[in-house]
């Protein structure tokens, strides 16, 4: 089978490799298809640190073939498979931090995503990871399961009820963001985005108000529309470290600051400190997401409450995965999917 794979060097091919096989209580899934992601570039380019080096874990397909011990999967079964799955007993995740668990990173699909069939490990299969597709959901919909429960959990760690709410940053999560933000009923969104084409696609899916920062100073026009106050939230749907300083500028005083995105291995932050405790600003990092997350994500999407096709808008199969890595980095490509 072919495989997108990421190598010790750094490089990424497409190679020919064995298809994994089902062993005792594990599955192997024939993708369909797979979003490729932002933190995929970054391993690509050796710029995160923050799990493993596969790539490729938004998938979804058919299962090709069940292991022993496995209970209510068969093949046949329309599936998205979750490549982290923690382990609910331990004390990060008693308090409350179950993506911070030892076990969390631990498993992983195999080879990963980008790859004809991949197999779900045990551990993720018996812990609830493998979600059944409605019939009525296509598998490119079905993408968007991981990365829109990664945004449901980001939301919930925020304080509920905004009156205005920015989303810094329009790829793929800042547009689930700007809808879910808009669905849970913030009173006004507003967006920030350097690519014209990511600010257009904000505009149609809800936000009232989109800004260019290289045109603008966004803070300042933040200020003006909201009465001199600053805005409630703050999502940075970004890991570009001076649109954490732009959100810092923008929120109003005790308002909150969600780090969405991931910045790349290195960064720094270039920011006066005293700006927290002097006007009681919340910096809330959110990293990944849980069962608890992609179940309400793939019901928000089978009821078509988040439009998550528009977002789609190139398609690659695994033979040319190398042209969608370069295409996935250009101002034009919101969303690119790999297809076997």
């Amino acid at each position: 089978m072919k495989a997108a794979l990421l190598r010790p060097n750094g490089s990424v091919a497409v190679e020919d490799v064995r298809a994994p096989e089902a062993g005792p209580g594990e599955i192997v899934v024939e993708m369909r298809a797979c979003g490729l992601c932002g933190s995929d570039l970054e391993k690509i380019r050796g710029l995160y640190t923050a799990a493993a080096p596969v790539i490729g874990h938004e998938a979804v397909g058919i299962v090709a073939s069940v292991g022993p011990g496995v209970a209510k999967i068969e093949e046949g079964d329309r599936v998205f498979a979750h490549h982290h799955v923690p382990c609910g007993a331990c004390a990060l995740c008693r308090r409350g931090s179950p993506t911070m668990c030892a076990h969390y990173r631990a498993t992983n699909l195999e080879p990963g995503g980008f790859a004809e069939f991949f197999r779900v490990p045990q551990w993720n299969v018996q812990r609830g990871g493998v979600l059944s597709l409605p019939n009525g959901m296509d598998f490119e919909s079905g993408t968007f399961i991981e990365p829109l429960a990664c945004v449901i959990r980001a939301l919930d760690r925020c304080p509920v009820g905004a009156e205005s709410a920015l989303v810094v940053g329009t790829g793929p999560i800042g547009l689930l963001a700007t809808q879910l933000l808009r669905l849970r009923g913030s009173g006004r969104v507003f967006a920030s985005e350097v690519s014209p084409i990511r600010l257009a696609m904000a505009h149609r899916l809800g936000a009232d108000l989109v800004c260019n920062p290289r045109l603008e100073d966004v803070p300042l026009r933040m200020r003006a529309i909201t009465n001199g106050v600053g805005t409630d939230i703050v999502i940075v749907a970004t890991g570009h470290p001076p649109a954490i300083t732009q959100a810092i500028r923008a929120v109003r005083a005790g308002g909150t600051v969600c780090l969405l995105g991931v910045p790349e291995a290195g960064s720094r932050l270039d920011v006066d400190p005293s700006e927290f405790v002097t006007r009681e600003i919340s910096l809330i990092p959110s990293n990944a997401a849980t069962e608890i997350e992609t179940r309400k994500a793939l019901s928000l999407i089978a009821q078509k409450k988040i439009d998550v096709a528009s977002l789609v808008t190139h398609r690659f199969p695994v033979s040319r995965f190398p042209e969608a890595v370069q295409v996935a980095q250009r101002a034009e490509c919101v969303k690119a999917i790999i297809t076997a």
